[in-house]
């Protein structure tokens, strides 16, 4: 059964194994850390009552960056970022997002295929963003209007 949740600091010790194994360059505690607060608008997603994956965002006059969402290897492929991808853009259509914003790697066609069926858009690329070991890739911007539904 899935529960989505508020993520909440105190749920940190969750999702940091979660950021760790899903990712070849996750990201550090204190930036995960210093995605909390009022501006931020982040999701936590359950499985049976276990954590397998969250989403970070914030949400800013309208606008809407989701800066992280992540689903822990053992559970991918089985819908669940796209489960928590519908329950980001629901949740802060709520609280008032009209415009959505996100960046993706280059190479990470299955994000990119999943951000376009739900509305999302490149709109700009940055060159050379990402550092990959000795190698760069480019980061996708990509955005999503209100009136898309």
């Amino acid at each position: 059964m899935l529960e989505f949740l508020p993520l909440t600091e105190a749920d940190f010790a969750l999702i940091y194994p979660i950021e760790q194994a899903a990712h070849r360059w996750p990201w550090s505690k204190a930036n995960l850390l210093s995605c909390f607060g009022p501006r931020y608008l982040n999701g936590l997603l359950l499985q049976s009552g276990q954590p397998v994956g969250f989403y970070i965002s914030d949400l800013v006059a309208g606008d809407s960056s989701l800066m992280n969402i992540c689903v822990h290897p053992d559970w991918q492929g089985k819908g669940l970022g796209r489960a928590l991808l519908l329950d980001y853009l629901e949740r802060s259509k709520g609280k008032g997002a009209e415009a959505w914003f996100l960046e993706v790697r280059a190479s990470n066609q299955p994000a990119i295929a999943l951000y376009e069926s739900t509305g999302f858009a490149e709109y700009c690329r940055r060159e050379d963003y990402y550092g990959t070991g000795n190698d760069r890739e480019d980061a996708i911007l990509m955005s999503r209007l209100f009136a898309f539904n």
